[in-house]
């Protein structure tokens, strides 16, 4: 992977946090409706990091990725009707083993741009053998 990128923020992809989203998203994951499950903004997430993973100058090999770690720092709980802006940003790229470790955090903001949540997960490019 290209360690120059490290560092780089993708543009902020918009996403409303909505009741019917909500709804079908606590029926798979067992929940009663009755709030908004923290991991629904994974939603968000992946629609965000998915520049990143397609950024041609990156070099990524999705081929041999695996997801490694996922982790969630929350300043507030979401709500439906939140309009929520997640900007990813490649936080670091490093190699251990033969593998590389590609960090990306997607930093979440509320419509008035007050941080709500920043996601941070792991991929593993696995060496090639």
């Amino acid at each position: 992977m290209n360690r120059a990128l490290e560092g780089k923020v993708y543009p902020a992809i918009g996403f409303t946090v909505s009741s019917g989203q909500v709804d079908r998203f606590s029926l798979v994951v067992g929940d009663d409706g009755s709030f908004v499950p923290p991991i629904f903004v994974t939603a968000a997430e992946v629609a965000a990091t998915a520049q990143v993973l397609a950024d041609p100058d990156l070099g990524l090999d999705f081929a041999r990725v695996i997801h490694s770690e996922q982790e969630y720092e929350w300043r507030r709980p979401i709500a439906v009707g939140d309009e929520l802006a997640a900007a990813p940003r490649i936080a670091s790229i490093r190699s251990k083993g033969g593998h590389e470790f590609l960090t990306i955090e997607t930093e979440m903001r509320d419509a008035s741009g007050e941080p709500v949540v920043l996601a941070r997960n792991v991929l593993i490019v696995r060496a090639r053998v």
